[in-house]
């Protein structure tokens, strides 16, 4: 009789044990970890899809990322000009990045509404969107009231592709335009 319940009692601690190792392994795998809004974390390419959005592997899982704050000229499904250039940019910078780092901003949504994630992207240790504004590739910029971390970096860059007229700045009517644009996006 002891026998018998000293049997039960070790396939009890077994079974338990298995269970344990089970939900760890699959947390391990499959699990999303707490991303802390503000804090960066490494995260590999998967693909770029054009030059403020791009696939990459967070915490085992391929997402969508939306780069923050910046728009760039299309390249997809509507071709604008220097949306090419701007798609290319990104990719090649993405491609050969010995680090990709992210961080979500520390207030404002961490999706939007098209389910992607919106987060500032960092190239070993250098923030992207800012490298793309400083070539002239960003059309408008995204400013929905929050407080954005790097808000003044990328206009401070936007404003040097400006006088250096690099990228959409590269002719006087596309100067005037993006600078009207980015003016009004940021007024209203």
């Amino acid at each position: 009789m002891a026998r018998k319940r000293r049997k039960k009692k070790i396939f009890k601690s077994v079974m338990s044990l298995l269970v344990l190792i089970v939900v760890a392994g699959y947390q391990l795998l499959y699990g999303q970890g707490e991303v802390e809004k503000g804090e960066r974390f490494e995260v590999t390419l998967s693909k770029t899809v054009d030059g403020d959005t791009a696939w990459f592997l967070v915490d085992g899982q391929d997402t969508k990322v939306r780069f923050l704050y910046i728009d760039t000229p299309e390249s997809t499904n509507e071709i604008e000009p220097y949306g090419k250039e701007a798609s290319e940019f990104v990719a090649q910078k993405l491609t050969q990045a010995q680090k990709i780092e992210l961080e979500l901003n520390s207030d404002g949504d961490q999706y939007d509404k098209y389910d992607r994630m919106l987060a500032w992207v960092f190239i070993d240790g250098k923030l992207l969107q800012e490298e793309i504004a400083r070539e002239g590739y960003c059309k408008k910029f995204y400013d929905y009231g929050y407080q954005y971390t790097y808000k003044e970096d990328i206009i401070k860059a936007d404003e040097q592709a400006r006088e250096e007229k690099k990228g959409i700045y590269s002719t006087e009517k596309d100067t005037e335009v993006s600078f009207l644009t980015n003016l009004l996006f940021l007024i209203f």
